[in-house]
C-alpha cells in the first residue's frame, strides 16, 4: 500500500518564522503593481471556482470575516462588463484573458457548457495577441480542469509554473490537476510551495481538501474556517468557502454549524446554487424531505446543474415523489450528455449515477472502467468502479477497487458506505463493519437514498444504527 503520510504534511504559515524560508527576491525584481494587476485576472477561477480548497491548526473561529468582502453580487454582470471591454479594446490581450477566466467561472457556477466554448475562444484570441503568455496558460489550465481534462491541465500548469515560478495561481492549477489524477504526494508538495508564496484563500482551501482526503475532518474544518477569514473580493469565492464549510460540518454531523455556514454563503451570494444544495440536505436531515424537495426544485429549474438535479432526484425518491424523481433523473442524463458533447469528461459522475439506479449495470461498469483507466490513483475513480461492480452483482471483483478507494481513509461517508457494502457482499464482515462504523462516526445522513439499506446492513453486522437509519 502506498504510504500517504506525506500528503498530510502540508505546513501552514503561522507567522512565527517557523516555516522553511522562501526565496522571495525574484518576484521583488518585477513591478509589484503590474504583477498584481495581471494575476488578478485569474485569481478568482484558480481560487474557488474549480478546486476544493484551505488551511491549518489553531483556533480559527467561524470564518465569518469573509462574508464582509466587498464583491459584485452578480457574476453575470462581471461577464457583461468584460465583454463590453473587449468590444471597446479588441486588441487588448489582458482583456481577453480576463474574459476567458470569467467564462470559466460562469461554467463552474452554472454548469452551462456554452461558457467553456466561449472561454476557449477568448483564450485563443489572447494567445494570438500575446503568444504563450503565462496568464493565458493559467487560464487554459483552469479551463482544462473545468472540462476534467486533467492530463492537459497538468501540462499547462507545468508550463505556467516554468514561465512564472512564483505564481501561486500557476501552482494552483498544478495542485488541482495532481489531486484529480491521484498524485496526492506531489499535490501536497506543490501546495506547500503555493502556501509559501501566497498563504491566502486559494492555497488554504486546497489544504483543507487535502486534509479531508486524508481523513482529517477536524483539520479540514479548521482550514476552511481560516480560508473564510482570509476572504476574497469575489462574492462567488466567499459564498463557495462558506458552502464548502457547511458541507464539512454536515459530514461531521454538526447540523447547527452547517446551517450557520450556509446562511453566510447565502448572504454573500443570494440565490447561489451551492448554498441551496447544502440547505436542501440540511432540511432533509432534520426530517422534512418534502420541504427539501420543494426548496430545491425551483433552484434546479433556474440553474440546472447536474449535482443539484442528482440531489433533487434522490430526495424526491425518498419522499415517494417518483414522477418528479424520474423527471430529475432524465434532466441529469440530458445535462451530462450536453457536457460530454462540449468536451467535458463525465464518465465518473455518470457511472455513479447509473450504478445508483441499477437500470443499466453494464453501462455503469463500462463508464467506471473508463474513468478508472484515465486516473487509476484517484480515490473517487476507484470508488466509482467498486460501486458499479458491486451494484452489477460482482462484489468479489469490486473488493480490490474498494481497497484502493479507502486507502487514505478519506472523510467522505459515502465512500465508506460503498466499501462496507462491497466487503459485506464479498463475505468480509469484519471490514464491512469497520467501514460502516466509520460512516456512523461521520454523519448518519451520508445519502438519502440508502438510509434503509444502511440500517439493514447495521442490523446484520451488529452495528448500533443511528435513528436516521431506522426503516421508514
Amino acid at each position: 500500500m502506498t504510504d500517504t503520510r506525506a500528503s498530510r504534511a502540508v505546513a501552514v504559515p503561522t507567522g512565527d518564522g517557523g516555516d522553511a524560508p522562501v526565496d522571495r527576491r525574484a518576484p521583488a525584481r518585477r513591478s509589484r503593481a503590474g504583477r498584481i494587476a495581471r494575476l488578478a485576472t485569474v485569481a478568482a477561477v484558480v481560487g474557488l471556482a474549480l478546486g476544493r480548497f484551505v488551511l491549518g491548526p489553531g483556533d480559527a473561529g467561524t470564518g465569518q470575516a469573509a462574508t464582509q468582502a466587498e464583491a459584485p453580487a452578480d457574476p453575470s454582470a462581471v461577464v457583461n462588463q468584460l465583454e463590453a471591454a473587449t468590444r471597446a479594446r479588441p486588441d487588448d490581450a489582458a482583456g481577453w484573458q480576463r474574459l476567458g477566466v470569467a467564462y470559466v467561472g460562469r461554467a463552474a457556477q452554472t454548469g452551462d457548457p456554452t461558457f467553456t466554448d466561449l472561454a476557449a475562444r477568448a483564450f485563443d484570441r489572447a494567445d494570438a495577441l500575446a503568444p504563450q503568455d503565462f496568464i493565458t496558460l493559467i487560464g487554459r489550465g483552469s479551463l482544462a480542469l473545468s472540462l476534467h481534462q486533467f492530463p492537459d491541465a497538468l501540462e499547462l500548469g507545468r508550463q505556467a509554473h516554468e514561465a512564472a515560478p512564483f505564481s501561486a495561481e500557476a501552482l494552483g492549477v498544478l495542485v488541482d490537476a495532481q489531486v484529480e489524477l491521484g498524485d496526492y504526494d506531489a499535490a501536497a508538495a506543490d501546495l506547500q510551495r503555493m502556501l509559501d508564496v501566497d498563504p491566502g484563500l486559494p492555497a488554504l482551501s486546497r489544504a483543507s481538501y487535502l486534509r479531508e482526503l486524508n481523513g482529517d475532518l477536524p483539520g479540514a474544518i479548521r482550514a476552511m474556517q481560516q480560508a473564510g477569514i482570509a476572504g476574497s473580493f469575489n462574492s462567488y469565492d466567499v459564498a463557495s468557502v462558506q458552502a464548502l464549510l457547511g458541507r464539512l460540518h454536515f459530514h461531521n454531523g454538526d447540523l447547527e454549524a452547517a446551517a450557520s455556514a450556509l446562511d453566510r454563503a447565502e448572504g454573500a451570494l443570494p440565490g447561489g446554487v451551492d448554498a441551496a444544495i447544502g440547505r436542501a440536505r440540511l432540511v432533509a436531515a432534520r426530517g422534512d424531505v418534502d420541504a427539501a424537495v420543494d426548496e430545491l426544485a425551483p433552484v434546479v429549474e433556474r440553474t440546472p446543474r447536474p449535482d443539484a438535479a442528482i440531489l433533487l432526484a434522490e430526495l424526491a425518491r425518498a419522499a415517494g415523489r417518483d414522477e418528479q424523481a424520474a423527471d430529475a433523473e432524465a434532466l441529469v442524463r440530458t445535462l451530462l450528455t450536453l457536457q460530454a458533447a462540449s468536451g467535458q469528461d463525465v464518465d465518473l459522475e455518470l457511472a455513479v449515477f447509473e450504478a445508483d439506479r441499477a437500470e443499466r449495470p453494464d453501462e455503469a461498469v463500462r463508464l467506471a472502467r473508463d474513468a478508472y483507466d484515465a486516473r487509476p490513483d484517484n480515490v473517487f475513480a476507484a470508488d466509482a468502479l467498486a460501486w458499479s461492480l458491486h451494484r452489477g452483482g460482482d462484489s468479489a471483483g469490486a473488493v480490490r477497487y474498494a481497497e484502493r478507494a479507502v486507502r487514505l481513509d478519506t472523510a467522505d461517508p459515502l465512500i465508506h458506505f460503498h466499501a462496507a457494502s462491497v466487503f459485506a457482499g464479498a463475505g468480509d464482515d469484519d471490514r464491512a463493519r469497520e467501514h460502516l462504523e466509520r460512516v456512523r462516526s461521520l454523519t448518519p445522513w451520508f445519502s438519502f437514498a440508502y438510509l434503509d439499506e444502511a440500517g439493514a446492513l447495521a442490523d446484520r453486522l451488529g452495528v448500533d444504527a443511528p435513528a436516521a437509519w431506522e426503516r421508514r
